[in-house]
């Protein structure tokens, strides 16, 4: 397969693959160099007369940043395959991969390993210079048995190596860019958990800059990876792109991704540096600053690259010297890409200017926060604690729900305005119960815990699954005008997957709805998840999405796999209602306090009767829960009232049209039945 090119030039019309050998190596070259040019200029270069502290050697000390950025890269070009093999590369409407997605996932197999391996090297560097041991030392079998899982970046990177082995022998397996799409999502988690143990709470912000490391890595993953197949196929002579118009057909698949990623790196980015910086003028006046502004210029330059490519090449690329000069520019956006790679990994392994503050006592500094006054309804209802996942994502759901309602009503199509208020307000509740006061004192008092835990699991999704937001992005988004799926087509294959005939299971379904609540706050496990803001937020949406998937099954308007009758319904209300009833029982009569390894040493001075508080709990638990499953009761008891409506008029539409043949037929089978007695 081969691009169309200019007859004169056939030596860089058709360019080898084996070009691409050199190409990669001064990739690779590129980031080792801007990593050390970026280490000595951010002062974390390695100097082996730091005073007072141990030296772990030359190896460690410039190994360990080396082989950070190569592992990034790593984990960048196997995202790259997968994004290939999932969303770019030509595919069947059916999902299945073609020889070339094919070739790409059976290449993520490779970069995978590279990347397993990388990893694990990090991870014995790492031991070393935490423990500023040299090489010979931090090999050592007793060393890396005791130490690797016990300090939290080498731990992080203990777990991306397994990850990553899991994706190659995956890769192997599969066949449709359904399953490369898990793979890629699970790379993306495997290369974000070094980032999650990489900020200590005591220097402020803590959420803000986890959830924003997070963030940095998905965009940059997402974009170098896109960009890469782009290159890779556009250029390669064989099993690439069939021609140009393949090309822009890919280009312009990427480019929304692109231009959102592009934004998600620069947000996240800044963000990232507001969480290690005291004030806006250490950017001049600290080394790690200056390195902060070399990585905005850098990002920026990007911008700019990539607005060009946006508006003046993706349209024209059906000529050949068009294509050609837009792969050249795209080579010239990974190399800018490398570089800020190299950037980013000095900012990580150098000192931040912000100096960690220690709070007064152990469980504030594993809140992360002084502890709050004593609760009043102004400070739990009006209070404020940012939460960037659900702040942010919250928003994001209702723009986009208002963006596709108006895309509907502008056709002339209709859309209940109930519907979208009802969406609205499902958001709104959210954000509530994880920015306000409540996400605040829920962290230090179980009744007020209670408040959150059931407002988010019986309020907010009841409100959301009203909504109906997969019926609304069926309508508004167009079908693919290709073999590939586009968004509409992930969405109905989403709906029709064997993942969601399982997560919609009323089996599945009460388990995670209604017992989970018996493991979460009758083991260790709620002291566990709340001991880290991962945890924390894990736990919350665990909340809102197995309220989201019990209303789904009984009130959704949404389609679902297998949809339940209205008896079935009202017995999975019932009982789920019965339940949580004797959950909140148990907790009310309970004669120990609830969940004492969390709340037990988090715990304020205004709190001083542990076991009231867990009955405060209990009775919060039954109270709420109450409203809530009335209301489904009342909306189950409608839907079925307005089915037999539907029904009864289909039924008398029919009658009208072959004059009672159903009931004149009925009443001879009676008549017959009358016969034989």
């Amino acid at each position: 397969m081969t691009l169309t090119t200019a007859p004169d030039a056939p030596e860089e019309a058709e360019p080898r693959f084996g070009r691409w050998g050199p190409r990669a190596f001064g990739l690779v070259l590129l980031a080792v160099l801007a990593t050390a040019a970026a280490m000595v200029a951010a002062g974390g270069a390695y100097e082996p007369s730091t005073p007072g502290l141990p030296d772990p050697g030359p190896i460690i000390g410039w190994g360990l940043p080396i082989s950070r950025v190569l592992t990034d890269l790593a984990a960048a070009v196997t995202a790259a395959w997968l994004i290939g093999a999932a969303f770019l590369d030509p595919a069947g409407r059916n999902g299945t991969v073609s020889a070339l997605g094919r070739a790409d996932v059976m290449r993520a197999v490779i970069s995978a390993a590279v990347w397993a391996v990388l990893a694990l090297i990090q991870m014995v560097l790492t031991v070393g210079n935490v423990l500023g041991v040299p090489l010979t030392e931090a090999l050592r079998p007793e060393i890396i048995s005791t130490y690797a899982m016990e300090i939290p970046t080498s731990r992080a990177l203990a777990f991306t190596a397994l990850l990553a082995a899991v994706i190659a022998v995956s890769a192997v397996f599969i066949a449709s860019t359904a399953s490369a799409a898990v793979l890629l999502v699970l790379t993306i988690g495997a290369a974000s958990l070094p980032t999650l143990a990489g900020h200590g709470s005591g220097l402020g912000d803590h959420a803000l800059a986890l959830s924003a490391g997070v963030a940095h890595v998905a965009a940059a993953m997402v974009w170098i990876g896109g960009l890469i197949v782009l290159i890779v196929h556009g250029l390669r002579r064989e099993n690439g792109f069939a021609d140009a118009s393949s090309l822009q057909r890919a280009a312009r698949r990427f480019g929304l991704t692109a231009l959102i990623a592009v934004i998600l790196l620069g947000v996240s980015g800044l963000a990232n540096a507001y969480t290690r910086l005291d004030t806006p003028d250490q950017l001049f006046t600290t080394d790690y600053g200056r390195t902060v502004l070399a990585k905005i210029v850098v990002l920026t330059a990007l911008v700019g690259v990539a607005a060009l490519v946006r508006r003046r090449l993706v349209p024209q690329l059906d000529s050949p010297q068009r294509s050609k000069a837009f792969l050249r520019v795209l080579t010239l956006e990974v190399s800018l890409i490398v570089v800020a790679f190299g950037l980013g990994v000095a900012l990580a392994l150098s000192d931040y200017p912000r100096v960690s503050s220690l709070l007064p006592t152990f469980g504030e500094s594993l809140l992360g926060y002084p502890y709050p006054p004593p609760p009043t309804a102004e400070g739990v209802i009006g209070g404020f604690l940012f939460e960037p996942v659900f702040f942010i994502g919250g928003l994001v759901l209702a723009a986009l729900y208002v963006m596709g309602a108006a895309r509907l009503w502008s056709r002339g199509d209709h859309w209940p305005i109930g519907r979208m208020l009802a969406w609205l307000t499902g958001i709104a509740v959210m954000i509530w119960t994880t920015n306000s006061g409540i996400a605040l004192y829920s962290q230090v008092s179980v009744g007020l815990h209670m408040v959150q835990h059931m407002t988010m699991a019986m309020v907010a999704p009841f409100l959301l699954v009203l909504g109906g937001p997969f019926t609304l992005a069926l309508r508004a988004l167009k079908p693919s005008p290709g073999p590939q799926r586009g968004p509409r087509e992930w969405i109905v294959w989403g709906l029709h997957s064997p993942a969601a005939k399982v997560v919609t299971n009323p089996l599945f379904v009460f388990a995670v709805f209604s017992l989970s609540m018996f493991v979460l706050y009758f083991t260790p496990t709620m002291a566990w998840l709340m001991g880290s803001h991962i945890g924390h937020i894990a736990m919350q949406m665990h909340f809102l999405a197995s309220g989201y998937l019990f209303a789904w099954i009984v009130i959704g308007v949404d389609p679902v796999p297998k949809p339940l009758p209205y008896w079935a319904r009202f017995a999975l209300v019932l009982v789920a209602l019965g339940v949580h009833g004797f959950f909140s029982i148990v907790v009310m009569m309970g004669s120990q306090p609830l969940a004492q390894e969390w709340y037990g040493i988090v715990r304020p001075d205004w709190v001083t009767d542990p076991l009231r508080d867990t009955q405060l709990g209990g009775q919060v638990a039954w109270g709420i829960s109450e409203i809530p499953m009335l209301f489904l009761v009342v909306m189950i008891t409608l839907q079925w009232m307005k089915s037999d409506e539907r029904e009864a008029r289909r039924k008398d539409r029919q009658a009208d049209r072959d004059g009672n043949a159903e009931l004149d037929a009925y009443n001879a089978y009676l008549g017959q039945l009358n016969q034989r007695r």
